[in-house]
């Protein structure tokens, strides 16, 4: 199989939402969406139910290093658990497991979180989530934009779209659904968008579930403008100017910052100028 992102041209959101632009004007930030069938493509680089059991139940994976994955119990408090070996074959009936940082364990997952991170030039984090039926996360809302494939059985979620007008929080947090909650089912090779802030829950429906969340980390406002600040003072010597400056470099300075609002005319600028970014750097 081909794999996403290994030619200039192979747009991943363009196979997964269709049309790109509609995608941006109607859903972006707004609208849970579900693409049937979308993700198929993507399938047969995913990992198995028996894959994840492996990676999670031994042999130790950097125990020194501290290296966790998260478990949410039916009831109680989410904790962090760190790889073991030998202890947790598969989660216990009541529990969900997240095993964050997929693509560092599963190589072959890199070119899908490098595809997204070029598209959106942003970081993508890749995360697994592994189930037994009934087994699920409680309502809650995440503060970055997500595309889930379900990758093995079936999975409920609960939902509820995004209010605009709603002050957004800055981190996730929990809640609980109103009238305007819907429910939507994925089944292997189906993607959902789920926008930063959207209400959800999630329940297993077959024996076992697994999927994959791929989640985009983009910029602020703020960020962009300091990524360009960044970017402009490099130009110009005077910005390594050690203060407090001499009179001449108080100068070179004043003509230093004289430049700065030209070479930013206008919002639309700000975002073209951050848009080729390297994600990583």
């Amino acid at each position: 199989m081909r794999e996403p992102g290994d030619r200039p041209d192979d747009d991943l959101l363009a196979r997964l939402v269709g049309d790109v632009d509609r995608f941006f004007a109607e859903r972006w930030r707004r609208r849970f969406t579900v693409f049937p069938g979308a993700g198929r493509f993507l399938l047969p680089a995913m990992p198995t139910l028996e894959e994840v059991d492996a990676l999670i139940s031994g042999p130790a994976i950097d125990e020194a290093a501290g290296r966790r994955f998260a478990s949410f119990p039916a009831a109680g408090v989410a904790s962090s658990r760190r790889w073991l070996g030998g202890p947790l074959a598969t989660p216990a009936a009541d529990e969900a497991i997240n095993l964050p940082e997929a693509e560092r364990w599963l190589p072959r997952l890199a070119p899908l979180a490098g595809a997204l991170a070029r598209r959106f030039a942003a970081p993508a984090n890749l995360q697994l989530f592994l189930a037994r039926a009934g087994a699920g996360l409680r309502p809650h809302s995440d503060i970055h934009d997500s595309f889930i494939l379900q990758i093995a059985g079936r999975k409920r979620w609960q939902v509820e779209d995004v209010d605009a007008a709603a002050l957004r929080p800055l981190g996730n947090a929990g809640g609980a659904f109103g009238a305007a909650a819907r429910t939507i089912e994925l089944e292997p090779g189906d993607v959902l968008y789920k926008p930063s802030h959207g209400l959800h829950a999630t329940t297993s429906l077959s024996p076992r579930t697994l999927s994959l969340t791929a989640s985009v980390v983009t910029l602020s406002a703020g960020e962009a403008l300091r990524r360009w600040l960044d970017a402009a003072t490099a130009i110009d010597p005077a910005w390594s100017i050690q203060l407090p400056p001499t009179a001449d470099e108080l100068a070179r300075l004043a003509a230093a910052l004289a430049d700065l609002p030209g070479l930013l005319p206008d919002a639309v600028a700000l975002v073209a100028a951050c848009r080729p970014l390297d994600p990583d750097a």
